[in-house]
């Protein structure tokens, strides 16, 4: 019974091993088999994910193209944007600009229309002295025999015009005026206290008349002269270098003109004038003697070589300045009642002309400076510091006030 019972457990046990080993061999087929069909189907499956991939990378590849093109093209934008940005600051400074000077040109339009209007005005108030005028004494003309007073040294465009608005023409007219004359015609045409007398309008006028009948004899005597003058020491200058000799305060057009007779055009030459080109050139060219000393030739022709001969612009930024002067202290005076500044040591016709521009006119107004306004005045006209402490102008000022030489009363 027993050994039954044994082989019957036996023979279970290997039917037991047998059936795990099927078992397992048939998991093995089935994992194989399964394999091998997973295998099958993903190996497509991949090969469809890699077909995708390649083409993922070539719209990759694509895109970064596309992209690096943008930013470039966004770049070239960027730099486009801003050259506009700044074309467009350049166009709105330029409006600005165009603005400015548009409503500067209106302005100083209304301004010229008003300076004509009142030059217009004044013509006609100065016309209206004619009156008072004697014409018996110096003759009358029409502005079809009119001379060019211009010519006469103290005459300027502005004061020819309102010699004009007189009926007064001629050289002739002026050669006769007589002392009463030259009252009556200062007074009406509103000009520099003295400044005819002084400028010597009848003498210069009488040799005008006469240089009508002998001006070819003259100019060939001032020519012949010329071997008197040593160009060695002043320069030689050419006819087409010529500077406009007239702007030097004293010399006008028919002294211009005798000048260049001598072969003298420009501001160098009379820059380097001595004591003894100077007699020379006096004589050479029958001029008053001392005349050249006393308007400062050789001075102004220095300044205007140092300011390249723009003396309307120095005159124009001295106007500017006005402002800096203090006239409540100084007090105010007009043309008419202009002293003969000159009067004063070491202050000539050059800075007597840029002092008028100023509004200073008289003794008065010069003797009542200050440190302070010496300092102002010297840098607003441009001169050299500390000529007018040097040439005592203050001190020499009050002592004309006191001995009241030439010193009309001014407006406070």
């Amino acid at each position: 019974m027993n050994t039954l019972t044994i082989l019957l457990a036996q023979t279970k046990s290997e039917a037991t091993l047998e059936i795990i080993f099927m078992l397992m061999g048939c998991a093995i087929i089935g994992y194989m088999t399964a394999w091998l069909f997973y295998k099958a189907v993903y190996e497509k499956r991949i090969k469809v994910i890699e077909s995708e991939k390649h083409e993922l990378n070539n719209r990759i590849f694509n895109l970064d193209a596309e992209i690096f093109n943008l930013k470039k093209n966004l770049s070239e934008k960027g730099e486009e944007t801003e050259q506009l940005i700044l074309e467009v600051r350049a166009l709105e400074a330029l409006h600005s600009e165009a603005v400015h000077e548009t409503d500067y040109m209106a302005l100083k339009n209304k301004r010229n229309e008003q300076l004509l209007y009142e030059k217009d005005e004044a013509l006609v108030n100065i016309a209206q002295r004619k009156h008072l005028l004697d014409y018996k004494s110096f003759g009358i003309a029409s502005e079809a025999e009119k001379d060019d007073l211009k010519m006469i040294s103290g005459i300027g465009p502005f004061i020819e015009e309102r010699l004009h608005a007189l009926d007064i023409y001629t050289f002739r007219q002026i050669s006769k005026f007589t002392p009463q004359d030259i009252d009556t015609i200062n007074d009406a045409i509103e000009y520099f206290s003295g400044r005819i007398e002084r400028d010597e309008w009848v003498a210069q006028a009488l040799e005008l008349v006469r240089a009508e009948e002998l001006r070819t004899d003259l100019f060939k005597r001032i020519s012949e002269r010329k071997t008197n003058i040593y160009y060695n020491r002043i320069g030689i200058a050419k006819k087409e270098e010529a500077d406009d000799l007239t702007i030097i305060s004293g010399i006008g057009g028919w002294i211009q003109e005798k000048l260049n007779a001598l072969e003298i055009y420009t501001f160098r030459q009379i820059s380097n004038f001595t004591k003894e080109d100077i007699v020379t050139v006096t004589e050479a060219i029958e001029y008053f003697p001392g005349r050249i000393e006393r308007d400062e030739w050789i001075l102004q022709a220095r300044e205007l070589i140092r300011i390249a001969g723009k003396k309307s612009e120095l005159l124009k930024r001295i106007r500017d300045r006005k402002g800096r002067i203090y006239y409540d202290r100084l007090g105010i005076a007009h043309k008419h009642e202009a002293n003969n500044l000159t009067l004063i040591d070491g202050l000539g016709l050059w800075v007597e002309e840029r002092l008028n521009t100023l509004g200073i006119y008289t003794f008065s107004q010069i003797s009542k400076l200050t440190h302070a306004d010496i300092e102002t005045i010297t840098e607003v006209l441009e001169i050299i510091p500390g000529r007018i402490e040097q040439d005592h102008w203050v001190d020499q000022a009050r002592k004309l006030v006191k001995n009241d030489i030439n010193e009309p009363s001014i407006i406070p």
